[in-house]
C-alpha cells in the first residue's frame, strides 16, 4: 500500500493539472475574467507565464520467438513469469504487452523546465489488465523447477528532472532523470540520476555531471560503498561537422562492499572487497560530406582494480587460489563507425563496432572493453545513427538465448533444468558448473597457471563452467552475450579471473552491419540489414569448459551470429504508427561449438556424458514483432 500512494498522489496532481488546462481552453484570472488560453507550439499557457504540455504514450506490441537458443532439440522457455519483465518484451517470448506513458512538461519563461513522467510496462492477458496486486503467476512451480512469481503491477517515474538556465549566463544546470548521454554514438547514456552542468558558448559547449549509479544506503551502508561516475565532454560545430571529446570517470567502492554473505554474491554485486577505477577517453567526429554522413567514434578504456579482500576470497573457497587484494590493470579500446549514403529513395549504409578482447585469465591484466565498470545499457540506438537497428537482437535488442541452453551443464536435477546446481563445500568449486561425472568437474579446487588443465579429481579455478556467461539456468539462459542495448560482450567472461567480477573480462566484440534504408512514400520507411557479429578471442570460453573440450574435442571459434533483419515504418499521422518487424539469425562457428558441448540425450540431456549426443546449432532463430504507438 505505500508504494502506491506516492504514484496514486502523483497521478491525482497530473491529472487535476490537465483539467485545468483542457477547460473549455480558458484562463481564470484573479478578476474572475475569462482569458482565452494562450499556446505556444505544443504548450498551452496555465499560468502567468508559465506553460505546460502534456506527454502521452500508448504503445501495444506483439512478439514472438522460435528456437532462440538455436536448436529444436531442447525446450523453449522465458526468463521470468512476471508479467512485468522487460526481456519478454524484446527478447525470447510469444508475448502481448503494452508501455503506456503519462506526464507534464512545465516551462517558466525561458529559465526554468520540470517534467514529470510516469510509465508501466505490462505482459497482458485477460487477468494482468485486472488489479493483480498480492497476486502470483498461475500453475505453481513450472515444468522446469521454477518457482511462482509476483504479478504486482506498478506505475514509476521513468523522467523526472528540473532545469534552470541561468540569465545573462551561458550556463544551464539540469537536476534528476532524464532520457540522456554523454557521448555522439550514445554508448554512455541512461536516465540515470545526475546532476549537470551545461555551457553553451556558441559553436563550443561543454558538459560536466555526476551520477549515482549504485547508492550505498540500499546495503544498509553509508560513505565509501557507492558506485558514481562522472562525466565531462567538449564538443565543437563546425558544420555540417562536430568534433567531440568526452571522459567519464567511474569509482566503484558498491560492487565489493560488504554484506552478510562473503564471496562472489549476486547481481549488482560482486566479490566482497573488490573495487574498480576506470576512465573511458573517447573523441568522435561526425558529420556530412556530400550526400555521405558518417560517424567515426575512437575508445581507450584505462584504470586499476583490486580483487576480493581476505573476507571475500575465504567466502569464496579461493584460499591457497588467489591471494586476497590483487592488483589488476585495465586497457582496453573499442571503437564505433557508421556510413550512410543520402542516393534519394534509397540510402545504403555500413558500420562496424569494435571492442579489444581479455585473452589470459591468470594474469592481472583485464584488456576486454566495456563502456563501464558495471553491467549497463546504452543508446546506441537512441542516436541517429543506428535507430533504424532498434530491433535487431545482435546490436540492441535483448540478445539470443546461450547455444541448446547449454543442457545438462551446470544443474543438478536434468528435470529441473531450471534449478542451477547448488554450491559444494567452500573448498570445493560449484559442483556442477558443467557436465557431471566427467575428468575435472568435482573435487577440490588446485592452483594452477594452466587455465586449460583437465585433471581427474580435481577443479581448475578457471572451469567456471556455466559461471562464463551472466545467463543462468533459471533465466533460461537468456541474453547470453550481451545486455540489453549494449552491443559488447559484456555477459561473457566476467567471472574468469578468480576474485574478481568485471565485464572488462570478455572475449571481446565484432559487429558489421549492411544494409540499405527506403523511403518509397510519404510515411513509410523501409528497413533491412546483414549483421554478423564474432568474438575477438575465446581463451576465457575455452578455459571456462576446458573438461567438456576434453571429452568432445575442437575448440571454440570465434563467430557468433549471422542476422538478417527488417522492419517496415508506416507513419500514418505525426501521432500514430505502426511497425512491423523481424529477424532471422543462423548460428555462426562459436555459437556451433559452445551448442556442441550440450548433452542431447533424451530425456533432458541425462545420461553419460562422455558418449552422449551433442545438442546442434542448426536451427534459426526467429524473432517477429508487430507494434501499434500513439505518442502526443
Amino acid at each position: 500500500m505505500k508504494r502506491w500512494t506516492p504514484s496514486a498522489l502523483l497521478a491525482v496532481a497530473l491529472l487535476a493539472v490537465a483539467s485545468l488546462a483542457a477547460a473549455q481552453g480558458t484562463l481564470q484570472v484573479p478578476s474572475g475574467t475569462p482569458q482565452p488560453a494562450m499556446r505556444f507550439g505544443n504548450f498551452v499557457e496555465v499560468g502567468n507565464d508559465v506553460l505546460m504540455h502534456i506527454i502521452a504514450t500508448t504503445q501495444f506490441a506483439y512478439n514472438t520467438t522460435t528456437n532462440f537458443d538455436f536448436t529444436n532439440q531442447v525446450r523453449d522457455r522465458v526468463a521470468s513469469r512476471n508479467p512485468e519483465d522487460s526481456i519478454a518484451q524484446g527478447g525470447e517470448s510469444d508475448n502481448f504487452w503494452m508501455l503506456s506513458r503519462f506526464g507534464v512538461d512545465f516551462r517558466y519563461q525561458k529559465n526554468t523546465e520540470v517534467q514529470l513522467v510516469l510509465e508501466q510496462r505490462t505482459n497482458l492477458d485477460g487477468n494482468t489488465t485486472d488489479d493483480r496486486s498480492n497476486s502470483s503467476s498461475p500453475g505453481g512451480t513450472d515444468v522446469f523447477g521454477r518457482a511462482v512469481s509476483t504479478e504486482n503491477k506498478a506505475m514509476y517515474c521513468l523522467y523526472c528532472w528540473l532545469d534552470y538556465k541561468f540569465e545573462g549566463t551561458p550556463m544551464r544546470l539540469r537536476v534528476g532523470y532524464d532520457l540522456w548521454s554523454v557521448d555522439q554514438a550514445g554508448l554512455i547514456g541512461d536516465n540515470d540520476p545526475r546532476i549537470a552542468v551545461f555551457g553553451d558558448f556558441g559553436n563550443f559547449d561543454v558538459m560536466a555531471a555526476a551520477v549515482r549509479q549504485y547508492a550505498n544506503y540500499r546495503l544498509g551502508l553509508t560513505n565509501n560503498n557507492e558506485l558514481i561516475y562522472y562525466t565531462f565532454s567538449a564538443g565543437y560545430n563546425l558544420r555540417p561537422h562536430r568534433f567531440q571529446l568526452d571522459v567519464t570517470y567511474a569509482r566503484d567502492r558498491f560492487t565489493g562492499a560488504d554484506t552478510q554473505l562473503f564471496g562472489l554474491r549476486g547481481s549488482p554485486l560482486g566479490y566482497t572487497g573488490q573495487k574498480q577505477d576506470s576512465v573511458l577517453i573517447s573523441g568522435s567526429w561526425g558529420g556530412r560530406v556530400g550526400p555521405v554522413r558518417a560517424l567515426v567514434q575512437g575508445m581507450v578504456m584505462v584504470g586499476d582494480a583490486t580483487g576480493a579482500n581476505a573476507a571475500g576470497i575465504a567466502g569464496a573457497g579461493l584460499t591457497g587460489i588467489r591471494a586476497p587484494g590483487r592488483e589488476y590493470s585495465i586497457f582496453s579500446y573499442g571503437a564505433v563507425a557508421y556510413a550512410e549514403a543520402d542516393l534519394g529513395i534509397i540510402r545504403p549504409f555500413v558500420g562496424a563496432i569494435y571492442g579489444s578482447a581479455d585473452h589470459d585469465p591468470t594474469d592481472h591484466q583485464l584488456r576486454g572493453f566495456d563502456v563501464q565498470p558495471f553491467a549497463t545499457t546504452t543508446l546506441l540506438t537512441g542516436t541517429t545513427w543506428f535507430a533504424h537497428l532498434d530491433t535487431s537482437n545482435t546490436l540492441s535488442a535483448r540478445d539470443y538465448s546461450c547455444p541448446a541452453r547449454f543442457q545438462g551443464l551446470g544443474v543438478a536435477n536434468i528435470n529441473t533444468p531450471g534449478v542451477s546446481a547448488a554450491p559444494s563445500a567452500p573448498t570445493q568449486a560449484q559442483a556442477n558448473a558443467g557436465a557431471p561425472g566427467i575428468p575435472g568437474r568435482g573435487g577440490p579446487l588446485v592452483p594452477t597457471n594452466n587455465p586449460q588443465q583437465v585433471i581427474a579429481g580435481q577443479t581448475n579455478p578457471y572451469a567456471t563452467g556455466i559461471g562464463v556467461t551472466a545467463a543462468t539456468p533459471g533465466g533460461g539462459f537468456n541474453e547470453c552475450a550481451h545486455t540489453v542495448t549494449n552491443p559488447y560482450n559484456d555477459r561473457l567472461g566476467a567471472s574468469s579471473h578468480p576474485g574478481i567480477y568485471t565485464p572488462f573480462s570478455n572475449p571481446g566484440t565484432l559487429i558489421i552491419p549492411v544494409g540499405v534504408r527506403v523511403f518509397p512514400l510519404r510515411g513509410y520507411e523501409i528497413n533491412a540489414w546483414y549483421m554478423y557479429k564474432a568474438m575477438i578471442d575465446t581463451a576465457l570460453l575455452e578455459a571456462a569448459f576446458a573438461p567438456e573440450l576434453a571429452v568432445r574435442g575442437g575448440t571454440i571459434r570465434k563467430g557468433q551470429y549471422n542476422e538478417f533483419g527488417g522492419s517496415v515504418l508506416w507513419t500514418l499521422n505525426p501521432n500514430f504508427d505502426i511497425r512491423l518487424a523481424g529477424n532471422i539469425s543462423l548460428a555462426s562457428g562459436g555459437t556451433i561449438d559452445l551448442a556442441h558441448l550440450g548433452n542431447c540425450n533424451a530425456p533432458g540431456g541425462g545420461g553419460n556424458y562422455t558418449t552422449s549426443a551433442r545438442c546442434d546449432a542448426s536451427q534459426p532463430a526467429v524473432r517477429g514483432e508487430v507494434r501499434f504507438r500513439a505518442r502526443f
